[in-house]
Order: C-alpha cells, then structure tokens, then sequence
C-alpha cells in the first residue's frame, strides 16, 4: 500500500509519500500550489513537479498509489472546489482512490490525528476550518479583509503602519514601531512609502510581523494593542465554527497553526486567542501545531484508504518524515 499526501500552499507545495505502517519513503517540494495566487494551470504544475520528484525518490510509479489526499491552499468556495477538483484530476491516475479539502484540515489531522475538531490558520492570510464527529463541515474566513478576515500576517502588518502614522500624526498613541518600520523599509519617514505603493512595489506587509512582536517584549502598547485585538479575533473565528458544529459542553480540539503561531517568539498573541477560547462555553482543547501539515496530508489518506490511524501509525509518520526536512 502506498499513499501520498500533498500540502499545496500559497508559498511552496510539498508532496510526501508512506507506506502502510506510516513509514514516510519520500518528501519532495515545489513552488506555488494555491491557484488563487497564480492560476489553475500554473498551480497544476507545481503540484505536479512536486508528486514527480517524490514519486521519483521513491522509485515508484504513480500508478502504483494506493490512496492520495491533497489539502489545498484556495479551497474555500465551492467554486473553488470545481476549479481545483479541474486542477488535479489530471494528475492522479483513474485506480488511485483521491481527494482534496482545504489546506487547514491538513492541520487538524496532523494535531488531532483523528481529523475532528477546529483548525486556525493564521499565516499570510487566516481561515479557520472545523469537523465534527458526523463529518460535518464549517469553514469560516479565507477571503480577506474585505469580507471580514482581521488577522492574519498582512492584516497585522497593516495595522502596524496605519497605528504608527496615527500616532506620529498626534491621531493616536507614538510606538516605536515607527522608527522600527521606518528602519527595515529604509526610509525617512513612512509615508515615503506611498512613492513605492505608486510605483507598484508590493511592501510585503507579513514581513512586518515579527518587529510587532519585537516591539511588544519591548512594552510597545500599541504593539501590545495588535496582537492582542489579532488573538481575541481568531478566537471569534473559531467559536463561530464551534457553534456551527458543536453542542456547549462538548470537548473539542482546537489546532493552532500557520506562521504567526508556529514561529511566534512572544506568547500575548496566543494567549489572548487561548483565554478568549477558554472563557467560552465549551470544553476546548488547544495546541499549537508541532508538525510538519504534510503529516496530516498522510493520515487522511490513510484514513481514505481504510487504514486505522492509530497513534502509533501517526507517530511513525512524525518520525520518519523528520530524516527528510532541513537540518536547522
């Protein structure tokens, strides 16, 4: 039995292969998976490079796949699930048993090994997305600030730059985020950066992430203001996909996952995303991801394929990919 797991992400695409005791075989990545970001054909690709150079490394053939479970960066509308379900039917051959979901269930499986429960993403972007015990599915956000997504990388990085020239302005409190974003922008003063916005320049605005969380160990309270307002609304997000699925009282895993979370190096923004969970109704569970996603990719398909998903299964799958990630 051979199964594949594939996390198509906005940033790279990484495809990794196991056998039927959760033995990782291979692990290969690519670029761009998320066809939102570059379009089907060109998302196609790269989702199909990176099956290739796996398949490769483990002397197989596609055909050869028992089960294959691809989470999915875009997945969001089902809209999107046509266009995707078009992205990768040309990659898997007609006798391997395949399908797709969000990238984010890629995390609730890889935390909660059983693929029940709430997943919070918070990298560039954020989207939650949660399952029942009955199989049942609510997703919440993943299309930006301009349908209601405030958190997220960029989100946070904006707040940044509209409360630093707020404050500089008399509008609102100093920080030091100023001094601090005017540094790593390299310009006088802040709003040189709007010759760059006329330019077309993009001002990578997740990147600003870590001097907020730098600025709030230094006692910034208008960092401190960020990240705090960041972590309650990811909370809300999540209750709201809790009370979508679950009855009060119940137990439920909450998976904390993505950039924000994973890499983060002050604990407020966590925190306050914790204690608003935990002053709800609900029996919560919360931990922050400390795998790789494509884990998650793996156990679903074997879950896909009919394979119990013990914990020992899992724990083979977390052990063994590590012979395969960078060395640090």
């Amino acid at each position: 039995m051979l199964l594949l797991g594939v996390d198509a992400g906005g940033s790279t695409t990484v495809s990794a292969l196991a056998d039927e005791r959760g033995q990782v075989l291979a692990l290969a990545t690519a670029g761009r998976g998320n066809f939102q970001g570059v379009g089907v054909q060109a998302a196609r690709t790269e989702v199909q490079r990176s099956m290739d150079k796996a398949l490769l490394q483990a002397g197989v053939q596609a055909g050869q796949l028992t089960s294959a479970y691809f989470g999915m960066a875009g997945a969001d509308r089902p809209r999107d699930f046509e266009l995707v379900r078009e992205l990768l039917t040309p990659l898997v051959p007609p006798v391997v048993r395949w399908s797709f979901d969000n990238d984010a269930l890629l995390g609730l499986w890889a935390g909660t090994r059983t693929g029940v429960g709430v997943a919070v993403n918070c990298g560039t972007g954020t989207n939650v997305v949660g399952v029942n015990g009955q199989g049942q599915k609510a997703q919440v956000g993943g299309m930006g600030t301009l349908f209601g997504d405030y958190a997220g990388g960029s989100y946070i990085g904006e707040l940044a730059l509209a409360r630093s020239q707020r404050g500089a302005e008399g509008r609102g409190e100093p920080t030091l985020l100023y001094e601090l974003l005017c540094q790593h922008y390299q310009v006088q003063d802040l709003l040189d950066l709007v010759d760059w916005l006329y330019a077309g320049r993009d001002l990578q605005l997740a990147e600003l992430v870590p001097l907020v969380v730098d600025a709030a160990a230094q006692g910034d309270a208008v960092a401190w203001e960020i990240l705090f307002e960041v972590g309650e609304e990811l909370a809300v997000s999540a209750l709201a996909a809790i009370q979508r699925l679950f009855a009060p009282g119940d137990a439920v895993e909450v998976v904390a996952m993505g950039g924000v979370f994973q890499k983060a190096r002050h604990p407020l923004l966590y925190n306050a995303f914790v204690q608003r969970l935990l002053d709800s109704e609900y029996n919560l569970e919360v931990q922050v991801l400390k795998v790789e996603p494509v884990v998650g990719a793996i156990l679903a398909a074997a879950a896909q394929a009919g394979l119990e998903v013990s914990r020992e299964f899992a724990l083979t799958v977390e052990e063994t990919i590590e012979d395969y990630l960078p060395k640090e």
